[in-house]
Parts: C-alpha cells; structure tokens; sequence
C-alpha cells in the first residue's frame, strides 16, 4: 500500500510539470540556438566532415571519459593487491593504466554513439541534447550504427594484447552498456542498470592480472568492490540527471532523478553509506593495510558527503560540476587508497 501511495504521488508530480510545460510555466533555463561548427578547442582543427564523428564520440567532453576510466584503474589497483603471488611491478600498472585509457577513448565512444542513436528522438526534445550530431540530422541512423560497429572492432587489437578470458567480459560490458540505452523506456531506475557495465571493470582488470574474480578466494571481496562501484554510478548519474529532469518529464524519459526528484539527497546519502560500507568490508576480507582504509574509505566518505551536502540539484551547472569533480574525489579516493596499499606490500 506504501509503494502504491508514493507511486500516486510520483504520478501527480509528473502531471503538475507536464501541465505547466504546456501552458509556458514551465521552460527550460537555455533555449537552443541553431549549431555552429567549434570555433576553438581539439574538434575545431578537425575537418568539418570529421567534427559530428568526434562530438559522437565526446572529444571534448572529458567527464563522461572519467565514469569509464576510473573503474578500471580502481579494479586494476585491487587486482594487483590480491594477486598471488606478486605478478605485476609498479612499471606494469603505469603501462596498463595508460594502455585502459586508448581502450576507454574507443569504448566510450562506441557507447555513447549508440545511445545517441537510441535516443534521437528523446534527445530533439532535451536543450542540453538536441543538437547531439545524430539528433540534429549531422549523422544519419545507418551511419551512426556503422561508426558504433567501427568503434567495437577498433578494440580487438587491445583486447588480443590480454589474457582471453577478458574477451568474455568485454562481452558482457558491451552488452550492459547496449540494454542501458533501452532501459530509460522501461524503468524509472536506468542508472541501476548502467552501474553494471561499469563496475565489470573490476572483473575484466582482474582477468588481466591472471585473477579469477569469480574463484573461491576471491569472489566475495570482489563483489563487494563491484556493489560498491556499482553504487557510487547510481549516486553520481542520478544527480547528473537532475540536469535534463524537467525535460526528461515532457519526452517521456524515465530516471532515477524523475523517480526521486525531491528525496534525491536522502537517497544518495544511503547509497553513499553503503558504498563505503561495502569498501570496508573489501577491505577486512583481503587484509588491505591502514593506506587502504585512510585513502580508498576515509577519502571516499569525506568526498561523498562533500558532493551530498555541496550539490544544488535546482541549479545543472552545480549538478554538472559535481559530476565531473567527483570523479576525481570519489574515484581518485577509491583508487589511491589501493594504489598505496600495492606500494606498501
């Protein structure tokens, strides 16, 4: 009956800004200009054929970058701390995490080349996304699916360079990372499906290190650091959303930020403490040393309930700051605690 009663009030809410989007009272805070070409920057000295293929891919765009590389240099951290015996130097890490950055340029932008294909008709109907380069026409459909499969194929010279067990994680991301674009049609919770592809990160650094993530030793620390990712993406895109929230509402897009519009800080106020609790107990079930629990769940606490209490989720530009800088707070938190801990054994 509870469920039913807010699912009622949700219902209202919805009708009250869809009402309000019809008679004018409602407008989002920018209207759209018509696009012009990049006057500065790195797509500026691209030929103009080229520039919509790069927007595609967020060139320019480094946030969304971080959301795919920052798992991968947590889970190739915690690979390293657990695998017996010791089977990576400091020297290799750099060289991996340099390696994970190409593979996250390629595998971003094939993810982000399908979703914008997925949702073309969504984004014409959002400011911040109408003049995406498949939604404005500067892409066809056919075209953007052909650059998505380019994309895909462009990851098998990398992904020959590991061990082959990482060809069926790469499987699965590529998978998650496809359903997500489908998701938003269906549920109101696409950033729990999104925390998926994400997290795998960990299972696929540890395949890298010859780490069974799945073997008897091993499993239950690493589903806990996978919840925990899984988690800390839910937090950050639900208040990433909150940018495109009114708009959402007028297109029909379902999310977390529309499911939770006035409760969203309580929310991540509880995912954050059960991130942090799943960190911890990460880190009682390997042995990690005093470096891990200062850095990874000291640093992570302190840069969540900064996000939580700092964020106006009224205002997209606070919303977008704090997706972008999180990433470095949270995540480099996550990573130089397990980083130090690799350092000290």
């Amino acid at each position: 009956m509870q469920r039913k009663s807010v699912l009622a009030e949700r219902e209202k809410e919805v009708v009250v800004w869809v009402e309000e989007i019809k008679d004018g009272s409602m407008s989002p805070t920018t209207q759209p200009g018509s696009y012009q070409l990049p006057t500065s920057g790195f797509n500026s000295k691209l030929p103009s054929a080229w520039v919509p293929y790069a927007e595609l891919m967020r060139i320019e765009r480094p946030a969304g970058l971080y959301a795919f590389y920052f798992p991968y240099l947590i889970g190739l951290a915690y690979a390293a701390c657990i695998a017996e015996p010791v089977v990576a130097s400091v020297e290799q890490l750099i060289a991996l995490s340099a390696l994970f950055l190409v593979w996250n340029i390629l595998l971003r932008g094939a993810a982000c080349a399908w979703n914008d294909n997925m949702d073309q008709e969504f984004d014409r109907q959002v400011t911040r996304c109408r003049n995406r380069p498949i939604a404005r026409g500067a892409v066809t459909t056919a075209q953007g699916h052909v650059f998505t499969a380019v994309l895909c194929l462009s990851l098998l010279p990398i992904l020959a360079l590991f061990p082959a067990s990482c060809t069926y994680h790469t499987g699965a991301m590529l998978f998650l990372f496809g359903l997500y674009a489908l998701a938003k049609r269906v549920t109101y919770y696409p950033q729990v499906v999104l925390g998926f592809p994400f997290a795998w990160a960990i299972f696929f650094c540890c395949a890298v290190l010859h780490v069974d993530p799945f073997g008897p030793r091993a499993l239950l620390p690493t589903a806990s650091l996978f919840a925990a990712n899984v988690l800390w993406t839910i937090s950050y895109d639900t208040i990433y959303a909150h940018q495109d929230v009114r708009d959402d509402v007028k297109a029909g897009v379902k999310s977390m930020a529309v499911r939770f519009a006035h409760s969203t800080k309580l929310l991540v106020v509880v995912l954050s403490i059960a991130q942090v609790s799943l960190l911890i107990l990460t880190g009682w079930l390997t042995g990690m040393s005093a470096a891990y629990y200062v850095g990874t769940c000291g640093g992570t606490a302190v840069a969540l309930g900064s996000m939580v209490v700092r964020v106006d989720l009224s205002k997209p530009s606070s919303c977008a700051w704090w997706f972008h800088w999180q990433f470095w707070f949270v995540g480099g938190s996550m990573a130089s605690g397990l980083f130090g801990d690799f350092v000290l054994r």
